[in-house]
């Protein structure tokens, strides 16, 4: 596990790239992350968690869907567009 510190540091990054709406900025720093730092992500941020999965690519995203929580699977699913 990463110091808190680093985590907040990484949520901090996150939010300042999502906020300038830039999706291949946002796809590659989602990429570039620990999956485990990903998840944290989409826990810290469940307003976003579908965002954060959809910007990913498959792999990855799959990768990180498989260590969330089964609720946090169910709300991500069922927020997530059709064609994702």
């Amino acid at each position: 596990m990463i110091p808190e510190t680093e985590q907040e540091s990484i949520k901090e990054n996150f939010l300042e790239i999502i906020g300038k709406e830039d999706v291949l900025e946002t796809r590659e720093f989602l990429n570039h992350q620990n999956i485990s730092d990903v998840a944290f992500l989409v826990d810290e941020l469940p307003d976003l968690s579908s965002k954060i999965i959809s910007n990913m690519s498959i792999h990855r995203a799959s990768s990180v869907f498989k260590i969330l929580d089964f609720s946090t699977q169910k709300a991500i699913i069922q927020d997530l567009p059709p064609y994702k």
